[in-house]
């Protein structure tokens, strides 16, 4: 149960998500550089700190391509893009293009609804275990829980009528909040939006408001190759900014203050 949005600003796409883990998902996460002999390139990716579990969430690579998605489970055969080590291949993209060509290229296919860009391009994709739906972005997107264009439906509707009315309450007000965007702090903004939280809706909810809430949330700008990342619910610990150091060795972080 998350809210993703993407925004071209300027010579640069933002790519924007909340992370609000269900039940069986472990609600910790933390940015780790990724550099070693097996990735094309450095990435910088959000991700389950528990090593032996699954739990890769949105990421970015040094040639500036950006990962982010939300998963729509219309199948029990369907993968989820959070298993290990999806997000890591697909950033050894040299090119958002390049990126959902990888996507493709997994046999079994992963599900969810996806975007993917750099500096100059960006896509979205709907996946079920059986087809992908993929799109060329221009000005904007977003994407929630539910799909646009593919006609498979969200099983948990069936079992949960309310996550429903939640996917497409958060759907219509990211839609709404994207298309101001002129900035990375625009993007915090809309991450960080609280309207419809009486009613357990708001893009960021709390624990104290909602059994499944915003633990946390990125955003990416392709262009500056710069992360914002809230590793906690936006609202109440806001984001912190980090981005790839050339002066450092491998494996460590720079956190820009």
């Amino acid at each position: 149960m998350c809210t993703q949005a993407v925004k071209r600003v300027n010579d640069t796409w933002y790519l924007m998500k909340t992370r609000d883990p269900v039940s069986w998902m472990r609600y910790e996460d933390e940015i780790t550089l990724f550099d070693s002999l097996s990735d094309k390139f450095r990435k910088l990716v959000i991700q389950n700190p528990v090593p032996y579990e699954d739990g890769y969430y949105g990421g970015m690579n040094e040639q500036g391509v950006a990962f982010i998605s939300t998963f729509v489970r219309t199948s029990d055969d369907q993968i989820s893009y959070i298993r290990k080590p999806y997000i890591r291949l697909i950033l050894d993209a040299k090119s958002a293009k390049e990126a959902v060509e990888i996507i493709k290229s997994f046999n079994p296919k992963i599900g969810g609804n996806m975007f993917v860009a750099d500096p100059n391009q960006c896509f979205g994709i709907e996946a079920t275990a059986k087809e992908y739906f993929v799109e060329e972005i221009k000005e904007s997107g977003v994407k929630t829980n539910h799909f646009l264009t593919l006609p498979d439906k969200n099983l948990n509707f069936e079992k949960d009528p309310t996550f429903e009315a939640w996917t497409k309450a958060h759907y219509s007000r990211a839609k709404e909040l994207v298309t101001n965007i002129k900035s990375l702090d625009d993007c915090e903004k809309l991450l960080m939006d609280r309207e419809n939280c009486e009613n357990g809706q708001a893009i960021c909810s709390t624990s104290a408001e909602a059994k499944t809430y915003t633990y946390s949330a990125m955003v990416f700008d392709t262009k500056n190759k710069v992360i914002r990342y809230a590793q906690g619910c936006p609202s109440e610990v806001g984001f912190k900014e980090y981005s790839f150091d050339k002066h450092q060795k491998k494996d460590m972080l720079e956190q820009v203050d």
